[in-house]
């Protein structure tokens, strides 16, 4: 279909092909132009309405069709997956995209994240900062258009993150729970948090910390701060020898307790019960650690005091 432009000479009126670039020459000078206005096939998009003039009569030219409608005559449906963008879904692209030509690829009318803020509230200004949000590469992990997935997110977790982070970490003779369940966002915020490596609470890092509900409220989340507050128990803790709390034992110093990292690994182990095989701390000095898992307790050889057993039947010294 071709664009008339009518014109007046002579007392008379007649129309022509409307060549759209000969009024409209600044929509050419951006980085990437939509492929029909590059090509000059305004009429791809645009049509004259009927009774109408252009230029001398405003709404003289109209859309082919309505929102996404327009689209989709030339770009594949992109509102047919479970969870759809909202501009997607409200058939508004051009809330995200300029028609004509833009300086940002994909005709985008912003780069990286100044895009996404354009509707989502600017909650990325923590002291520690997920690396894509840092670059403000949203699209590593959310699809802009439509997912299957919760968040609109391009894979499901934890495919997603271990996409960039190391699955080895993630395998091992015993896992984390949260990570059994691909559970990630359990103990990460995905952006960004006021706490290292972005967790949702605080976990400290240090080796050595006085004991404090505070110190470990990220643990605290799941696991019942009695395992470590109560020093006899028969049931809260496998770390027992009898009902003697061994949790209780390592923790509650007040000048040495062990940080749950001491000993546990956050993420999976070789050994059982999340032991690590050697806990950094000590300098260039990793401390060995050998766990020998029995049905009712074990034995732990390690670098930080002589081999000690327990037994949650047969009570031992410790």
């Amino acid at each position: 279909m071709t664009i008339l432009l009518s014109l007046l000479g002579a007392g008379t009126l007649r129309a022509e092909p409307l060549d759209c670039r000969r009024c409209h020459s600044d929509l050419e000078k951006a980085r990437v132009t939509h492929s029909p206005f590059a090509a000059g096939e305004c009429s791809s998009c645009h049509q004259l309405a009927l009774d109408k003039r252009h230029p001398e009569q405003k709404e003289a030219i109209v859309l082919v069709s309505d929102g996404s409608k327009l689209c989709s005559q030339c770009h594949e449906a992109l509102d047919t997956a479970k969870n759809v963008h909202g501009p997607v879904a409200s058939g508004d692209c051009i809330f995200c995209h300029t028609p004509h030509s833009s300086p940002n690829d994909k005709l985008l009318k912003d780069t990286g994240i100044a895009q996404c803020l354009n509707c989502h509230e600017n909650k990325f200004q923590q002291k520690y900062m997920h690396g894509p949000v840092v670059e403000g590469k949203c699209f590593i992990c959310h699809d802009p258009h439509q997912s299957d997935n919760p968040y609109i997110l391009k894979m499901g977790l934890p495919a997603l993150c271990l996409s960039c982070h190391d699955a080895s970490a993630m395998s091992g003779k015993s896992i984390h729970a949260p990570v059994r369940k691909g559970n990630c966002l359990a103990c990460h915020d995905s952006h960004g948090s006021p706490y290292r490596k972005h967790l949702r609470k605080d976990f400290q890092e240090n080796f050595y910390l006085p004991f404090s509900p505070d110190n470990f409220a990220l643990c605290f989340d799941c696991h019942a701060s009695e395992m470590i507050l109560d020093r006899r128990t028969d049931s809260l803790t496998d770390f027992r020898d009898g009902d003697r709390n061994l949790h209780y034992l390592h923790v509650n110093k007040i000048d040495k307790g062990r940080s749950c990292k001491a000993c546990h690994d956050a993420h999976a182990a070789e050994q059982a019960k999340l032991i690590k095989r050697k806990v950094p701390g000590f300098g260039k000095w990793e401390i060995p650690i050998e766990f020998q898992k029995t049905s009712t307790g074990g034995t732990c050889i390690v670098g930080c005091h002589k081999p000690k057993s327990y037994d949650r039947i047969k009570t031992n010294e410790f």
